[in-house]
């Protein structure tokens, strides 16, 4: 099962009287980027009306944008105000310093970086924030997929627990890798093994050349993979090894393959 922005209409009209899926408390009234605000600039610098970017989706191709505010950039699926600034800003930030460092690096796939060569200081704090930073992002296309009537066996109220004490979530982990263009995000994909039925999902986050695999594993069901970081793990919450996602090239070579035989 894929979800994605396409069917975006169906839950734009109700998210205004909503609560917060964070904190179930306030009035959903705050819209949080698909991509952080912070990453479209460094990468692609500040669009204007006579020099926009363009967008696109499943639903349409090549869409003008003028602003990094614009409404397109947002996610339909809202949270108050308090949350989206407030409590989740250092997580924002933890991922913000991450996401410079890591683009700044001349990274290699397979190679193993020490958290604390990422943050020198407070290394298991700000590490566990970049994890809740893509917890936000996570659980806004869960309620999205949700809201426009799928069925996704991932429960979301361990998401919102997690961000409001500021502990990692146990089913979600993250996978660093190298990236060869493209800025945006997958579709959230979710997946129910057979014969067992255990819960597997995921979706990439693509920053050009570097990109995040957020990947949710059902607790118990699967073993942990020495490739996948999270905050708890026993062999790699201290270091984590690139991902190789530079699909581009693998496309490229295996067309050149085909071609040549």
């Amino acid at each position: 099962m894929a979800t994605g922005t396409s069917a975006a209409n169906i839950v734009d009209n109700a998210a205004a009287e909503s609560l917060c899926w964070i904190c179930k408390r306030n009035k959903a009234d705050s819209g949080e980027h698909k991509t952080k605000r912070s990453d479209l600039l460094a990468v692609l610098g500040k669009p204007s009306q006579n020099e926009p970017f363009y967008y696109h989706d499943q639903a349409k191709r090549n869409r003008a944008v003028g602003s990094l505010d614009a409404k397109i950039l947002k996610s339909p699926i809202r949270i108050c105000s308090h949350c989206n600034n407030a409590r989740t800003q250092p997580h924002d930030c933890a991922w913000e310093a991450m996401s410079d460092r890591l683009r700044s690096r001349r990274l290699a796939v397979g190679q193993w970086i020490r958290c604390n060569r990422i943050f020198r200081y407070s290394t298991k704090r700000e590490m566990i924030d970049v994890h809740l930073f893509f917890l936000k992002l996570t659980g806004c296309m869960i309620a999205e997929a949700k809201a426009n009537g799928h069925d996704v066996p991932i429960p979301l109220d361990p998401f919102s627990d997690a961000i409001m004490s500021g502990r990692p979530h146990a089913e979600i982990n993250l996978q660093f890798g190298r990236h060869d263009g493209g800025i945006g995000r997958s579709d959230l994909h979710v997946w129910k093994t057979d014969p067992g039925g255990s819960v597997l999902g995921g979706w990439l986050y693509q920053l050009d050349t570097i990109a995040v695999s957020v990947v949710y594993a059902q607790a118990g069901r699967f073993e942990h993979r020495r490739d996948l970081w999270h905050p708890h793990s026993r062999t790699s919450r201290k270091r984590f090894q690139i991902a190789d996602f530079m699909y581009s090239k693998r496309d490229a070579a295996e067309l050149a393959a085909s071609s040549g035989s």
